[in-house]
């Protein structure tokens, strides 16, 4: 790793350098309507930089909400041509991610490249870089400490800005980090510590004793009771950095068309549901007993790590209010 600080006054420096180096550059947007969003920007002056965490993550770069995975038209002989042009996918930086968001990263990687490697997403994570900023404010909502994470945590990002007064402290993490570092407006540090400068996030639970609680947790009867205000929307599977499900739709006739993968989720009654008409996850208690033992236990088991990162962002965005960190508190308790 290297350490070096950037003055306040040659951040917005930093960033226009980016955006005229011919790349994408994603980065919070505050609209309208008070949220803050990431959005393709064009200069600094359109970056959001007063707020706890957006409202969607930035998972979208590299694992789109819709994506075509290939389209085909039938020739004249009846044989069918298929095309798969990547080519345009462009050169990105992810700029201003909190910590939670860029080790969401390590997830989504692990899922899509570690059993069966999936070149849509391989492509896409390999052209972008992510940039990230240490949170100096929290929430309520906000529980990364409870799943080993922290506010001014490195994990996953290229790049990790930390404010520290009128300069940033840089930890460049990456040789991706580096190739994108203006050497005249950076100057080397040393190591120092960030804890005075970061937010200070409560941590809700024991992650040791849940990993050990949730092996028995399947049958409690708790489920149902966290479960009742659950109206099936999918706006926290949406809204979180780490939620993979899919589903392949093919779209056009017997002369072209063109296949997509398209976001999914496991709260959703038609997820599970069988050609027959029959569904596992029948019920909404069922589907958020999915929803919650993927996130604590079944990505433990499959990847070694907790795919939930503690963003908060489920909880913010829930229209009838579920806490996810209570709803495991309890389906979990002694």
């Amino acid at each position: 790793m290297e350490i070096k600080t950037i003055t306040s006054a040659n951040i917005p420096v930093f960033f226009n350098n980016l955006v005229k180096s011919g790349k994408v550059v994603v980065a919070p947007v505050l609209k309208k309507s008070g949220k803050v969003f990431f959005e393709s920007v064009q200069s600094y002056d359109q970056v959001s930089t007063d707020y706890i965490q957006t409202a969607f993550s930035a998972k979208s770069v590299v694992f789109p909400e819709v994506e075509e995975l290939f389209s085909y038209t039938k020739k004249e002989d009846g044989d069918f041509e298929f095309r798969n042009d990547m080519s345009n996918v462009p050169e990105t930086v992810i700029w201003g991610l909190r910590p939670c968001d860029s080790s969401a990263f390590n997830y989504l990687t692990d899922f899509f490249l570690k059993e069966n490697p999936d070149t849509y997403f391989k492509l896409r994570k390999e052209r972008t870089t992510l940039i990230s900023v240490s949170c100096a404010k929290a929430d309520a909502a906000c529980f990364c400490t409870s799943v080993g994470l922290n506010p001014g945590n490195v994990t996953g990002s290229d790049i990790l800005l930390t404010a520290m007064g009128d300069s940033y402290y840089v930890e460049i993490s990456t040789e991706k980090g580096k190739s994108v570092i203006d050497t005249a407006l950076f100057t080397d540090s040393t190591e120092k510590s960030k804890e005075e400068f970061l937010a200070k996030v409560e941590t809700k639970f024991s992650m040791d004793e849940i990993r050990e609680r949730i092996q028995t947790a399947y049958d409690s009867a708790e489920w149902k009771h966290e479960s009742m205000g659950c109206l099936g929307c999918g706006a926290c599977a949406f809204s979180c950095p780490t939620c993979t499900c899919f589903d392949i739709q093919d779209e056009g006739s017997q002369e072209s068309g063109k296949r997509l993968r398209c976001w999914d989720a496991c709260g959703f009654g038609q997820f599970t549901r069988h050609a027959s008409g029959h569904n596992p996850k029948s019920n909404q208690t069922a589907r958020r007993r999915q929803r919650l033992m993927h996130k604590f236990k079944y990505s433990v088991e499959n990847f070694g790590i907790v795919s939930c990162v503690g963003c908060g962002r489920c909880i913010r965005v829930c229209p009838a209010h579920l806490n996810i960190f209570e709803n495991i508190l309890n389906v979990t308790k002694a």
